[in-house]
């Protein structure tokens, strides 16, 4: 295999499989729950669909997932052996180490689609009114067809729409990409958004009060960034 490295120390036996391009992001959106092909792509959508596939592979190879039929229509599901399930808190190191130490966030990193499928995951549907609650995200900055997102919210599910959902908006997000982006990393609070102007929410006035506490952010948001740079 190209990828060996020509050692048994078990770092260099393991970065064979771990170190390869996209395979990090391929495992987090696995530790995330995502166990459809295209859900992972979802979460990882600059890798094309051939790749994630052969990657998909190497991880099966390698004893960290396991394919298996589910549901009445027999898709495929990519679930995570009891391998795979011990790399979460290295993959949980490998963040908080990157939310204190690695770059600052470049303009190439905001991608307000994968921000969006990032997003929907952690939203406090428990904390929002009974029924369904539609959340308009408009990206004030990004290009016309990654401008409007919405978070369809029935505790506790949570489904993205990249079109109108067919539902009235409940409430109204407009902000810039990077914006939204560092509150989602705890870098910026969300409170100081909302009072500089940068990040606004429209609606009904009692729901407008509410809904910061509906974002859980990320979970190294927590995390604060190294002072020594």
């Amino acid at each position: 295999m190209p990828s060996q490295f020509g050692q048994f120390c078990p770092i260099a036996l393991a970065s064979e499989v771990l170190t390869q391009k996209w395979m990090l992001l391929v495992l987090r959106e696995l530790n995330a729950g995502a166990t459809r092909f295209n859900e992972i792509r979802r979460g990882v959508p600059r890798i094309s669909a051939t790749l994630l596939k052969q990657r998909l592979l190497q991880l099966e190879s390698a004893g960290i997932v396991t394919r298996r039929p589910v549901g009445a229509d027999g898709h495929e599901a990519y679930i995570l052996t009891e391998a795979g399930a011990e790399l979460k808190p290295i993959l949980s190191a490998v963040g908080t180490w990157g939310q204190r130490w690695a770059r600052d966030i470049e303009r190439e990193d905001l991608d307000p689609a994968w921000l969006v499928w990032a997003m929907h995951r952690r939203i406090d549907t428990a904390a929002m009114p009974q029924g369904r609650t539609v959340l308009a995200l408009h990206f004030v900055d990004a290009p016309a067809h990654h401008r409007l997102f919405w978070l369809v919210c029935e505790h506790p599910r949570v489904e993205v729409c990249i079109k109108p959902p067919g539902f009235d908006d409940t409430l109204r997000v407009e902000t810039d990409v990077r914006t939204m982006a560092e509150v989602w990393r705890g870098i910026r609070p969300i409170g100081q958004a909302l009072s500089e102007g940068s990040l606004t929410i429209e609606g009904p006035s009692a729901l407008v009060g509410q809904a910061p506490g509906w974002f859980l952010l990320s979970v190294f948001s927590e995390t604060k960034r190294a002072d020594c740079r």
